[in-house]
This record gives structure tokens, sequence and C-alpha cells, in this order.
């Protein structure tokens, strides 16, 4: 039993320079957090079961829990806010354990010592777990933030004093790989909720200079809202933010979808952008089908809405330069060119012309499969040559 217990610690020790080696890679948690179950039973600590939650710093998700166990590997859980005052998580032993602010809590779950007074603990009885603990780690003094972990072991004994230990241990060395790579997906959350998806991953790739950027050939789209100014005026704050937001899932949540990205928010307008990755007329049927989607979603809306809603939407086919301006202290990722120039005033005509979704000639010559409907060449303001423009048949 000696001999075993000392093979245990040394490959206890193992894992935990394993973990060290792993706070300097780019893995993600989960794929981390499986490989470290396996390897805890391989070493022959009974886990049934481990989870791990820690804070994230996400626009729609307030923490992330993974879930081990041998039949599922790890399953992944993002948690909204209002769910942190669910009344399972606060009146388990996980909400009891942070309110208490407890570095460890046990309770064995079965023989003449066991406490079962959280009724999940009955679920990993029943699961046949015969031991449970719980590790609190924190990454400051206010303990504010860190990691929370749990262990269900299903040796008839439980876990043994040493592996108490070990696990304490191991958790320690878990939480400290873990913030490097927590740290990195908010600083990716951050960035992309902020930035978008492609720009926010060019700035953590070391695009941050000013003037670092691309030409590039591209759909452009481009949405306003009308009568904002008067909506504005007219509604209480709260309510115009509710329906700005309304607006913005209509479209640029459409954008999205259809595998653009949005540059810019500019007000209650949205700048959307469809790379060539294959050919023009798949970017910009990419962009018609947001678009129809967008007016969609406008003709779906709920019946109380405000009956002046609406918004413009223009296409255009063009060269951009994609890249940063600014200041060094205060820089953001957009697009220049005439090209963009022109997108927002052709949206400009949608009001006079009495049509919401309006393009340019090179956006229809990229789209023969649409039918469009010629409504003339017009003048656009601060572009000398007239530009013919279309609307599609089908709205």
């Amino acid at each position: 039993m000696d001999n075993k217990r000392a093979a245990t610690a040394v490959l206890g020790n193992a894992i935990v320079e394993w973990l060290a080696g792993e706070a300097l890679q780019n893995s993600e948690p989960a794929t981390l957090y499986g490989e470290l179950c396996q390897r805890l039973r391989g070493i022959g600590i009974p886990i049934l079961r481990g989870q791990i939650g820690f804070r994230i710093l996400h626009p729609l998700y307030d923490a992330s829990v993974l879930t081990w166990t041998a039949q599922q590997g790890v399953v992944v859980e993002h948690f909204r806010p209002e769910q942190s005052s669910d009344d399972q998580f606060v009146h388990g032993p996980l909400g009891h354990a942070l309110a208490h602010r407890l570095p460890v809590l046990r309770r064995r779950l079965t023989g003449d010592t066991a406490l079962v007074d959280f009724a999940v603990l009955e679920e990993f009885r029943s699961l046949g777990g015969t031991d449970y603990v719980v590790f609190l780690v924190a990454f400051e003094q206010t303990a504010k933030s860190g990691i929370i972990c749990s262990w269900v072991g299903d040796r008839a004994a439980g876990f043994t004093d040493e592996e108490i230990a070990q696990l304490n241990r191991i958790t320690r060395e878990l939480a400290i790989a873990l913030k490097a790579k927590v740290e990195r997906t908010v600083a990716q959350n951050v960035a992309h909720a902020y930035l978008g998806q492609r720009a926010g991953q060019s700035v953590l790739n070391g695009l941050i200079r000013r003037g670092d950027g691309e030409k590039i050939t591209a759909a452009l789209w481009y949405s306003d809202l009308r009568y904002s100014t008067a909506l504005a005026e007219r509604l209480p704050a709260e309510e115009f933010l509710n329906l700005l937001g309304h607006y913005f899932e209509m479209t640029a949540s459409s954008v999205l979808e259809h595998g653009g990205e949005v540059v810019s928010l500019i007000g209650d307008a949205v700048l959307g952008l469809f790379r060539l990755e294959h050919t023009a007329d798949e970017a910009c049927g990419r962009a018609l089908a947001a678009a129809q989607e967008a007016r969609r979603r406008l003709g779906a809306r709920p019946a109380e809405t405000d009956a002046s809603f609406d918004f413009g939407i223009s296409m255009h086919l063009g060269r951009v330069i994609y890249g940063n301006v600014g200041v060094p202290e205060r820089l953001q990722f957009t697009l220049v060119g005439s090209a963009v120039n022109e997108v927002v005033r052709v949206q400009d005509l949608t009001k006079k012309l009495g049509h919401p979704v309006l393009a340019t000639a090179s956006f229809v010559e990229a789209t023969p499969a649409c039918v469009w409907h010629p409504l003339g060449e017009h003048v656009l303001r601060g572009i000398e040559a007239p530009m013919p423009i279309f609307t599609p048949m089908m709205q």
C-alpha cells in the first residue's frame, strides 16, 4: 500500500509539472481540463466526475463551466448573468462554498460519516459517487475572480487523505494554468465584440499600428434607421435604446449570419463588409440575402413596435482600403475609399425613390440570378458622375 501511495504521489507530481508547462501553451481550457481528468484516473485517483467554473467577460455570458465524465468527456456550458441567482446553484454546495468563501468543502456520500445535505449530492450518490470535495482558488485577495472546482470520487472508501492533498495541489496548479487562458479568452471576447471577429483577431495578432491595412474588393452593405432624430427626441431614453437594439438585431445580425463583417456601427447606421473569398457573385449574393433577411425581420416585428420604425439598405461592389486609422492613442479598423462614400449616398436615395433596398450597377452585374428593376441614373451628393440605381424585384 505504501508503495502504491508513493507511486501515486510521484505521478501526481508529474501532473503538476505537466500543468506548469501547459500554462505556457495556447490550448483551450476544455482540452486542458479533459486531459487532466484522464490523467488523474490514469494514476489511480478515483474521479467519477469533475467540474470547474470560472467567470468570463463576455457580452452575453457571465461564467463558463466545464464538466467531465468518462462517458461524455468535457461538456462546456455558458451561463448568463441572470442565471447566477439560480436556486439550484445558490442553495447547492458550490453556492455555499462561494458564499462562505470556503477554500475546501468535503462531503462523504456513503458510510457512517456520510452527509448528504444538498440535493445534488443525492444525484451524485445515485450515479455511484462515494466522496465529494470542492476547492475554491481565488486569483486575487478580493476573491472576485478565480476558479471553483469539484471532484466526485467513486471508490468505495472515497478519497484518501493523500489524494485530497494531491487534488488540492493539482487544482491550484490548474488555476494557474487556466488564469492565462481565461485572460486570453477575455481579450478575444472583448476584441471580437467591439471590433468584430476578423478585426479583433488582427489586433490580437499584432496588427495594431496606424496605417496597417490592405486594399480589398468587397461587397459593401449599408443601412440607416429612418427618423432616428425624431424618435430619439420623442421616446424615453430606455425605450429608444431598446428600439435601437431591435434595429441592430435585424440588420447587423443579418450581416453576421450571412458571413459578413460589421465594420462599424455609426450611431444608428450599419456598415457591413462581404469579402470576395471566392467570387463576386458569391459575396454579393450573401449581401443580398442579408438585406432580404433584414427586411423580413422588419416585417415580422411585434405589433407594438413604433409605426414609424423603418430603415433603408444600400449595396455596392467596389475597391476599398481596410485598416487602422486614427491617432496612436486611439485607433480603429475601418473602411475608406470612394466606394464607401458611394454606398452611403445610395442609401440616402431609399427615401427619395421609395424603395427600401437599392444597389449600384457593379453590384447588380455580380448578381445575375436576381431580377432587378432599374430606377434610372442619379447624381449622388459629392459625386460628379450620375450612377445607375436598381432595386430588387422581390423585396
